[in-house]
């Protein structure tokens, strides 16, 4: 087996040092993947984008008898990055299609409307100012900042003539488009066969502290609309999902699905696109809710309500269910406790379920021009049936009732789901997590100790 071999620079080749003892808050933000927008990368636009590489400083070993710390060797390390493309109009340019066969680049230059990924747990200390030299190759420095504490940590971005160095070896996340499932070190997840809009396998490997097991039956969606004249009710299994395309890196997979609904005799309506992206530690997907019309002008319509959860499995039982309005955590075991229908029902803001099995995070944000509200839905008895479902009943099922539908006019309304994975749970300890939108991490880029001015990008018109 061939050995794989991490490269690093000297700094008798670099001819820079690293800072010594760090002065200020420590950088650490373990969670966060970085989005750069190659507007801030103006220097780079036009160079190739397989000449590109991503490395972080690390300090050398110094001698225990020296009490000098202020110039210790340097090397640097490459990370994992990519950069994903978008055409001229701000869309993606997928790079393996719907069978799973790769797509040949279109563009091999970098350009405005791409985007650079990596994670913010694989920056480093920052290298002494001045110019930065690497045989070969134009160099910009990132520097990350936590706004919370303004801690920071920085990364070196180098465009080569030519003949780059090797890549980073570390791939966080794969795809597998014919079993429709995602690999990362958190986590597994997968969609199901029977309604590819819902996933219905979730598990936390052995080796990130969980069990390696599936602890879901599915995420269920149940719209149900009541009129004077008939009752409509639509759940996952009235959809249709098809794979258009996928960005596979090793940072990151963006799963594009096209998605239609059985509106009446199988007619279904017309598809709408989603895109879903998948990190090392969490994933994220919208849900669209498209009203055609007024529901409060059709007087026929009485009631209209959307009900979207997650349903566990009984994998998951003995686990804890915990969320911003009950914090303090409440048993799951398929039967439902006093403490359990006397649950504060209000809008909140994030909801967990953890145990030895490994842990699962939801946390749905939802945009300013969305009219209705998100109380909790929690059902935790296994005697209540909700098809469609793989296991009859309702195990710690928990996650949104949108009971007030009607407020909403003629319009799409989308609002983005994020599943996290604090493995080893305790309250608190959602904080890191939550940061990752509230207090997102900020970046300026430099070239020769000289902040980068973005360039202008705007989409051309569809």
């Amino acid at each position: 087996m061939k050995k794989l071999v991490i490269l690093f620079f000297a700094a008798s080749m670099l001819g820079i040092s690293v800072r010594g003892s760090a002065e200020g808050p420590v950088f650490n933000r373990k969670f966060d993947p970085i989005v750069i927008h190659a507007t801030q990368l103006a220097p780079f636009l036009g160079h190739t984008i397989s000449n590109i590489r991503v490395f972080k400083a690390v300090p050398g070993h110094h001698s225990k008898t020296s009490k000098r710390l202020a110039a210790r060797a340097l090397s640097f390390q490459p990370i994992p990055f990519q950069i994903d493309e978008r055409d001229a109009k701000g869309d993606w340019i997928f790079n393996y299609d719907k069978h799973g066969k790769p797509v040949p680049m279109k563009r091999p230059s970098l350009a405005p409307q791409d985007e650079l990924v990596f994670m913010a747990k694989d920056a480093g200390p920052q290298a002494a100012p001045g110019r930065l030299s690497i045989p070969g190759a134009a160099v910009m420095e990132i520097e990350l900042t936590d706004p919370i504490d303004t801690a920071h940590a920085y990364v070196y971005l180098a465009s080569y003539q030519d003949n780059p160095p090797p890549l980073s070896p570390v791939q966080y996340v794969r795809y597998d488009p014919n079993n429709d499932r995602v690999t990362a070190p958190l986590y597994v997840m997968a969609f199901s066969k029977k309604a590819p809009l819902s996933y219905d396998y979730f598990a936390v490997p052995k080796a990130s502290g969980g069990e390696g097991i599936n602890i879901f039956d599915g995420f269920k969606m149940r719209l149900d609309i009541k009129t004077s004249l008939v009752n409509i009710h639509r759940d996952e299994d009235d959809f249709k999902s098809r794979l258009v395309g996928y960005i596979q890196g090793p940072v990151r997979v963006i799963r594009r699905v096209a998605n239609s609904m059985d509106i009446v005799f199988g007619i279904q309506s017309p598809s709408v696109l989603s895109d879903s992206m998948y990190y090392y530690d969490y994933f994220q997907f919208p849900t669209i809710v498209d009203i055609p019309i007024d529901l409060q002008r059709l007087y026929i319509v009485k009631k209209a309500r959307l009900v979207t959860t997650t349903d566990f499995n009984h994998n998951a039982l003995g686990m804890e269910f915990y969320n911003s309005n009950n914090p303090g955590g409440l048993r799951i075991t398929g039967k439902m406790s006093p403490a359990q229908k006397d649950l504060d029902r209000a809008p909140y803001d994030w909801a967990v379920v953890a145990g030895p099995q490994g842990a699962w995070m939801n946390r749905v944000v939802m945009g300013k021009d969305v009219p209705f509200t998100k109380q909790l839905y929690f059902v935790d008895d296994i005697s209540q049936p909700d098809p469609p479902e793989n296991e009859p009943g309702q195990i710690g099922s928990t996650g949104y009732d949108f009971g007030n539908l009607m407020k909403a006019k003629k319009g799409t309304y989308t609002f983005t789901s994020y599943i996290y994975v604090p493995v080893g749970y305790r309250p608190g300890d959602e904080k890191p997590w939550l940061n990752i939108i509230d207090h997102p991490v900020t970046s300026v880029v430099y070239l020769n100790g000289q902040p980068v001015t973005p360039t202008s990008w705007m989409p051309e018109k569809r």
